[in-house]
């Protein structure tokens, strides 16, 4: 950068003239906005596999001109080359007639030349005066363009100086018979520069190069500090993104703090706007708040700043102060604390007393005090959020810098080492590009010379503004400490990020050193005697311990086995040579041969074959945190420098998981939306991840195991999200499927946003969950004593669809979105923010009422006279429900109680699933009582996965055959609790229809009576005026309640206008597009149906090892159809019982499946539920002529595998299509005639039969089982 500085005539300030300070001009290599004028032109993006005919027709004019090598081959070839840009530039007007298209990339086009030797290759041959690297350089290979249009080069390589902030020079390689009109343009840009042995007359048809610097090609901006006169344009840009702060402080706010008439302090502050000097000029066009009035200590105290040195400076061996404070630290907490008795021991023993009762309490009484006792701890435990973290005091030293010679009676405080500046406001002007901020923070620090920090206050509740948002990440979001008294999140810049150069360096010996200490940094944990962490301080130990195991393994191997497969580098601060940098991380790569297996669960383009070779996984990578913004230079250059083209990296999430710090600027990949049959045997070699002979790597099956998997395809990264607040309240299934939309928003089946950009969530969503139900479901550490398997365990299971469940098993939220821990109070609609317990306030721009639980009772208190649940009362909703019944059932196993009992209540599948638990756990069946409540015979006219009467009847004979006592008919009236403390002693019942009463002793009560709105939620609506129906949240058709900013979905809602199709026991993931479509935050415009299609799934264990699936969908119509009982039934048994179930239309509506001789789950079945039998070859006819035996094993015969494809739903599209388009030429050309089904089925047959081939031929190669198409018969 340049800087250049002037003084202004101060005039009079008697006579309103303004006040001039010094003009400090930073010249930032930035277009100005008369060029901007030019832009608007044209329309430059990036170009994608899609544009293969626009290129082509380019390719084919007769009219451009190009330089670079054209491609000869086939045109489908030509993306199968690396190019880190490809841009193609059109008129606006004109999208579809490409006027240039170019490629740039970190190598030249030379296929001679190693692609990261080419620094060497310059160096032997050319005698260069500028700093090339391999992370600051990038080459232009090629460009076509229209004649016409010469001036789109200018801009063409101005866009890569805008993406790519790090690249400070452009070089293009001319061969030795290249035309010199071809580079004519180029030369007016940069310079030439010529091989160290050519010769004018006798060698002179060599190779030369032109290079582009940044600082000679880009124009520049100015920077100054602002003037009152500035106010109406500094206004003007605040109105686009923060209206209210002209409503708040007046039309002439800015003038007024300038001139100091606002009563406002501005010694310490800089305000800096940006002045246009073009022809075209409009005035200023950003403008930046800066101060240095920071009060450190506040932030100290507050905020984790430990990590960034305290935003102080501190050099070895200088005169330095040192200040202590009292601060607190947290850690978070795992649930192997609750099986700790010495906590059982410290809670005060609560007496229980029966009403009217004054005798002494025998023994029976003081154990059921004791299970009291246990289970108030355990609920409190799991319930309460200050147990999540372990708040403990810390004393911290804080050292700084004091200066040599201080004089004397003057006092240096920490508040004058502080070395940090506050941006307090920030806008860009709507004409610039947001890639400008990058600049304009460069001019933060280049206004505070002295200062290394630049930080970023953002108070609750305030609207990110388009351009704060980019700016916000080149920084670094530091976390709040316990007892931290500060609502703002904080930002943290360091000028190390912006300025310094990265190199990337071979492993040599001298580096172990570097390495080790770079690993191990900030491991130490020193443990306190007695204190909770100490196991998972241990734990950290143990995986700190394996990973220094791992990495000198591979350092050895590296240096002394040439044949290695692993590559090592260093990053290095600085580069000029090895010797002058200093050591900021390193990265391990190897090849990556297990792309086939991990394609088998996870969403991945399969006709990338040309990658085969060239995939890398990525071992393991540390890197200081100040240069994580620049995550895509340097793992493109390791991954270059290595070999490879695209990268992996395998997270596991129950294992030990090796460090990689730039793991969230890599693009997770998306697990598949539902799980098919593959044919093939899941634990064969080939499934698993390949192991290495030298290191001890973990063992993972890339097909079954769960594990995070990220990947980096070497492209630009590319940020999206929303752009307004969203806040949801509640963790449910549909929650957690609109998430996982959200997050992967850019997947579509084409992969189109993939194929050119590292694509990575960044959203403004957060989720308001109760206290500990997000810790529950992504905790891996709950481990259940009597199962051997996880995946069999009630604690790990789900009775929902793979889709929900991967959002907790294969993939973890808490990176992408915002969980906020709290109980609703209110719903502030004026205001649109949501009051909590706690007093914090949550504000949204749309709200979702995403809570709907499964079980439960209309009332919170169930019937306890409005004292709150009982202690020894559970329902399960969540996992967190599971986890407390779990540790409550072992405590109640190891009670000494004479007569046990536990009481589970309701009637649906769930009831038998949670029956099986107890039995597994530890329960004896004559300790579990089961009251199912009267059933009301009543036509089933809706399609619901959870219950299943004529299932239910048999499970009941078994339950009672296995010793359950079992009570029918008889409805829940009252709990009976003791006087002293809110435990159930009896529980009351009534008979039906005599009306009975049945009194049933009590220690654990399980309900599983269905109920979709919590009480307490309830409560929260109707005082916020939200309306309600019978308990019910009232919608119309684009699910939006009686405020316009509020929407709810799930079973808890329901519509009063006149819906004639199902919308509730639906699928989650699809109840989730329509909720994206409706609020326009998906990436695709899709064309949104009202009516529910897509199946819902249920599946649970039951006694004696059976395992339950059934998956329904949802009625289209529920006028003028008959109750369920009148449908079509095919059933089969061979020892699993399998049953369809076909509509009037043929259509199958559900499918159930109850088997204990498959240890695999049958989710595949999802795939076959709402098809047509005719598309399911035929399956009602075959099994009229009872050549089904079983049904399991018909649908998972080879022909299903089209069905499974990926890509079948656009089949059936283009099906769709073909037969409407068909039917109305028929219909036209047949004016006046009855056109009959067979005559119409015959002449759709033969476009249906050739848009069959059509996709087998294409995805012939992703098939597991051969087939043979007509090609393949010789005549």
């Amino acid at each position: 950068m340049r800087f250049h500085s002037y003084n202004t005539i101060q005039r009079n300030t008697n006579t309103y003239v303004l006040h001039l300070y010094t003009i400090v001009y930073v010249y930032i290599y930035i277009a100005i906005i008369y060029i901007m004028a030019e832009l608007e032109e044209y329309v430059i993006r990036t170009a994608s596999v899609f544009d293969l005919e626009l290129i082509g027709t380019l390719f084919n004019n007769d009219y451009t001109s190009h330089f670079g090598e054209k491609l000869d081959a086939p045109l489908s070839q030509l993306f199968v080359e690396y190019q880190t840009h490809r841009f193609v530039v059109f008129e606006e007007k004109s999208p579809n007639v490409l006027l240039a298209y170019c490629e740039f990339c970190i190598y030249p086009n030379i296929p001679v030349l190693s692609n990261d030797f080419w620094p060497q290759w310059l160096k032997c041959r050319f005698c260069i005066d500028v700093p090339l690297s391999l992370m600051n350089t990038m080459f232009f290979n090629y460009y076509i363009y229209v004649r016409e249009h010469v001036e789109i080069l200018k801009q063409v390589i101005m866009e890569v100086f805008y993406c790519e902030h790090k690249i400070n020079y452009l070089i293009i390689a001319r061969p030795p018979n290249y035309s010199a009109k071809e580079y004519d343009l180029l030369e007016d840009f940069g310079k030439v520069y010529y091989p160290n042995t050519f010769d004018m007359y006798g060698c002179r048809n060599l190779p030369t190069i032109i290079i582009i610097s940044r600082n000679d090609f880009m124009p520049v901006i100015n920077f100054r500090k602002a003037l009152p006169e500035d106010n109406d344009d500094v206004i003007e840009m605040i109105d686009v993104e923060e209206p209210h702060m002209r409503k708040q402080y007046g039309d002439y706010y800015i003038a007024e703090i300038l001139l100091g008439t606002s009563g406002g302090n501005m010694e310490n502050d800089k305000i800096i706007v940006t002045e246009d000097s073009g022809p075209s000029a409009i005035g200023s066009t950003g403008m930046m708040w800066l101060t240095d009035d920071t009060d450190i200590e506040q932030l100290i105290k507050n905020f984790d700043l430990e990590s960034l040195g305290n935003l102080v400076a501190c050099t070895p061996d200088a005169p330095h102060a040192t200040v202590q404070f009292e601060v607190f630290t947290a850690d978070q907490r795992q649930y192997f604390n609750l099986k700790k008795k010495t906590y059982f021991g410290k809670r005060e023993m609560v007496q229980l007393s029966i009403k009217g009762s004054t005798e002494e309490p025998d023994r029976e009484c003081l154990n059921t005090q004791e299970l009291y006792t246990k289970f108030n701890f355990i609920r409190y435990e799991l319930h309460n959020s200050s147990n999540y973290l372990d708040k403990r005091l810390k004393t911290l030293k804080v050292s700084y810098d004091i200066p040599a010679r201080l004089p004397k009676f003057k006092k240096y405080t920490l508040k004058n080492a502080s070395r940090a500046f506050v941006l307090k406001n920030f806008i860009l002007h709507p004409s610039l590009r947001l890639e400008y901020t990058y600049y304009y923070l460069c001019a933060m620090f280049s206004a505070y010379p002295n200062r290394d920090y630049c930080l970023v206050p953002i108070p609750p509740g305030a609207k990110y503004s388009v351009s704060l948002w980019a700016l916000l990440k080149y920084f670094i979001r530091v976390q709040h400490r316990p007892s931290c008294n500060v609502s703002d999140d904080v930002f943290v810049a360091h000028r190390s990020s912006i300025y310094t150069e990265l190199s990337i360096f071979r492993l040599v010996k001298e580096d172990l050193d570097d390495i080790y200490s770079l690993f191990t940094s900030g491991s130490k944990i020193k443990p306190e005697p007695g204190d909770r962490r100490s196991f998972r301080q241990s734990h950290g130990r143990m995986k700190k311990s394996i990973q220094l195991k791992i990495i000198k393994q591979i350092c050895s191997d590296v240096l002394y086995n040439q044949m290695s497969e692993f590559n090592f580098w260093v990053i290095r601060c600085g580069h000029t040579n090895r010797a002058n940098t200093t050591a900021v991380g390193f990265a391990i790569l190897r090849p990556f041969s297990d792309y086939e297996a991990v394609y088998k669960q996870f969403l991945l383009p399969h006709d990338e074959g040309f990658l085969t070779f060239d995939r890398g996984e990525l071992v393991m990578l540390c890197l200081h945190p100040y240069f994580h913004m620049w995550s895509d230079e340097v793992l493109r250059t390791v991954a270059v420098r290595s070999g490879f083209r695209d990268i992996f990296y395998f997270q596991e999430i129950k294992g030990d998981a090796m460090t990689n710090d730039l793991a969230s600027k890599m693009m997770p990949v998306e697990p598949r939306r539902m799980r098919r049959n593959w044919f093939i045997d899941t634990r064969a070699k080939e499934c698993y991840r390949r192991a290495s002979d030298q290191v001890d790597l973990s063992k993972i099956n890339c097909v079954m195991d769960e594990f995070y998997l990220f990947r980096h395809n070497l492209f630009p990264s590319k940020y999206m999200g929303n752009k307004n607040s969203l806040v949801i309240i509640g963790f449910s299934d549909i929650c957690k499927a609109f998430l996982r939309l959200m997050v992967f928003s850019w997947n579509t089946p084409d992969y189109k946003y993939v194929s050119v950009s590292n694509c990575l969530p960044l959203l403004d969503i957060t989720v308001i969950v109760g206290h500990g139900e997000v810790e529950a479901e992504y905790d891996q550490t709950v481990q259940c004593e009597y199962c051997v398997t996880p995946n069999e365990c009630y604690l790990h299971s789900a009775n929902t669809c793979p889709f929900v469940m991967d959002t907790t098993q294969r993939l973890d939220m808490r990176n992408y979105i915002n969980f906020v821990p709290g109980e609703v109070e209110s719903i502030m609609r004026q205001e649109k923010y949501i009051a909590l317990e706690s007093y914090c306030k949550v504000f949204y721009d749309k709200l979702l009422l995403l809570s709907d639980t499964k079980f439960g009772f209309p009332v919170q208190s169930g019937g306890t006279g409005g004292t709150g649940l009982p202690e020894n009362y559970m329902t399960i909703n969540r996992r967190l429900d599971k986890i407390e019944l779990y540790h409550k059932l072992m405590e109640f196993n190891k009670t000494n109680l004479q007569d046990k009992c536990i009481i589970v209540y309701g009637h649906n599948l769930a009831v038998y699933e949670c029956i099986d638990f107890l039995l597994r756990h530890g329960c004896l069946s004559s300790q579990i009582v089961f009251v199912e409540p009267h059933k009301i015979v009543q036509p089933e006219y809706i399609n619901n996965p959870t219950c299943d009467s004529n299932l239910e009847n048999i499970l009941m004979d078994m339950v009672i055959d296995l010793g359950v006592t079992v009570h029918e008919s008889a409805n829940f009236e009252n709990f009976h609790c003791y006087a002293t403390a809110n435990f159930i002693e009896k529980v009351e019942f009534k008979r039906f229809p005599s009306k009975s009463q049945l009194l049933v002793p009590c220690h654990l009560f399980i309900n599983f009576m269905e109920n979709f709105l919590p009480a307490a939620f309830e409560r929260v609506l109707e005082g916020s005026n939200i309306q309600l129906h019978d308990r019910k949240i009232v919608i119309d058709e684009d699910y939006r309640t009686n405020d316009d900013s509020i929407y709810a979905a799930g079973n808890s809602v329901v519509c009063l206008w006149n819906i004639f199709h199902q919308y509730i026991y639906t699928s989650e993931r699809e109840m989730a597009q329509k909720l994206m479509d409706i609020l326009n935050l998906g990436k695709e415009t899709l064309t949104r149906e009202e009516k529910f299609s897509k199946p819902f799934l249920f599946h649970a264990q039951l006694p004696e090892n059976h395992k339950i699936i059934k998956v329904t969908i949802p009625k289209r119509y529920l006028l003028a159809t008959l109750p369920n009982e009148y449908s079509h039934f095919m059933c089969t048994y061979d020892g699993d019982f399998c049953r369809v179930r076909l509509n009037r239309k043929l259509f199958v509506e559900e499918i159930v499946c109850v088997t204990r001789r498959l240890t695999r789950p049958l989710f595949f079945l999802e795939f076959f539920c709402g098809r047509h039998v005719t598309l399911l070859n035929n399956v009602h006819n075959r099994w009229k002529a009872g050549l089904i035996k079983s049904f399991i094993n018909f649908f998972q015969e080879p022909w299903t595998e089209y069905i499974m494809h990926d890509r079948f739903d656009e089949l059936q599209m283009i099906n769709h299509d073909t037969l409407k388009s068909l039917y109305q030429h028929i219909a036209s050309r047949a004016l006046g005639m009855n056109i009959g089904d067979s005559d119409f089925s015959e002449a759709g047959k033969h476009f249906l039969e050739a848009n069959l081939l059509k996709f087998l031929r294409e995805f012939r190669e992703e098939f597991v089982n051969q087939f043979a198409l007509p090609e393949d018969w010789t005549s």
